[in-house]
């Protein structure tokens, strides 16, 4: 029975991820931008920019590939490095003027604690944007949290969509919700409805009997709620469709709870949804905000926050990586493959979706 459950799961996956598209045509398609006049890199230094960094993304992913986890998060970070390089020239967000495009600095901080990652676990480790260099410059142009507290690294990592197939010991506090269409109801045009899915278990408040709604329960359960949905920017100015305050808001479907939402739609705009929530192997995910400011986490950024600190320990501190990825005796060990062979497929495909976002 157990192999059969995990069967099914793996279906269930392998379905979920039909929308991606196959990495080569992504990085087909990435060689195909570098002849086109992509937003602010049309021309001069930012066009000669973006090509170039296309070009080192390309090569480093290739290389990555082929080497074990020795030294596979370096050539990934970089990678991701260049991408954010090429997101950056043609970003019209940034001035040509003051040259921020040109990423000077990586721009995220450690506390360089990693010597005992080994021991005190990865999850644990703290990350944190600075003011100034590649990371926050990256972050202005795709309209994302810069992350200026301290964050822990488990809570980052249980983000990226897929993680919890091979979680991080200790991972995160932190949830990514996913948008879907709505399924028979919702029919005004000026309003765009969608199903809010993966709403935490622990927001549903169990009761004794199902049948009977006790009013104070419910008023409970909708506070709950409401200051949950607080914490996730682009979901400000939706509106639960369920707005009967004696109804329980959360509906229960398997292990998650979901619940249907309607934004209000300028006619003809179409392009809200991908604003609101990122499309990441074909599902729209919608992330929380990292620290005071109004911005969502992003998938790009949420990746650049991962590889840095795997790029580092396995660079400085290769003694502590080899413990980190002993596979057999480090449970930290699987996590740490299966993420660095997601981050293969996953980071030009969100890449490519920010660049066609800028042209």
């Amino acid at each position: 029975m157990a192999s059969e459950g995990a069967a099914y799961a793996l279906l269930m996956v392998t379905l979920a991820e039909m929308g991606a598209e196959p990495l080569p045509q992504i990085w087909q398609e990435l060689r195909s931008l570098r002849s086109q006049k992509i937003g602010a890199a049309a021309r001069g230094d930012r066009r000669e920019t973006f090509d170039a960094a296309l070009e080192q993304a390309e090569q480093l992913f290739t290389a990555a590939a082929g080497v074990g986890t020795a030294t596979q998060p370096l050539l990934l970070f970089y990678g991701l490095s260049q991408l954010g390089r090429a997101i950056a020239a043609s970003a019209p967000e940034l001035s040509t003027k003051d040259k921020k495009y040109l990423l000077v600095g990586h721009g995220i901080d450690d506390g360089r604690q990693l010597q005992g990652a080994a021991t005190v676990g990865l999850a644990n480790q703290m990350i944190r944007g600075e003011e100034t260099g590649a990371f926050p410059t990256v972050a202005m142009a795709l309209h994302a949290s810069s992350m200026r507290k301290a964050v822990p690294l488990g809570d980052l990592w249980g983000l990226l969509p897929y993680s919890e197939r091979f979680p991080l010991p200790q991972n995160g506090r932190l949830t990514r919700l996913e948008l879907r269409p709505s399924q028979g109801w919702g029919h005004d045009d000026r309003v765009e409805y969608v199903d809010l899915t993966g709403l935490p278990a622990e927001l549903k408040i169990e009761v004794d009997d199902p049948n009977v709604v006790d009013e104070a329960v419910v008023r409970q359960e909708w506070a709950s709620l409401v200051a949950f949905l607080d914490r996730y920017p682009t979901l400000q100015g939706g509106k639960v469709t369920h707005s009967e305050m004696q109804r329980p808001p959360l509906a229960a479907d398997g292990s998650k709870l979901s619940i249907p939402m309607g934004f209000s739609r300028a006619d003809g705009d179409r392009q809200e949804a991908p604003e609101r929530a990122p499309a990441y192997h074909g599902a729209q995910y919608v992330y929380p905000r990292l620290d005071d400011g109004h911005l969502p986490a992003h998938p790009f950024m949420l990746w650049w926050a991962v590889l840095y600190p795997l790029s580092r320990l396995a660079r400085y501190y290769p003694n502590v990586w080899a413990k980190l990825t002993a596979i057999s005796v480090n449970p930290q060990a699987a996590p740490i493959e299966f993420i660095l062979r997601e981050g293969l497929r996953a980071v030009p495909e969100i890449a490519l979706r920010a660049l066609r976002r800028a042209s």
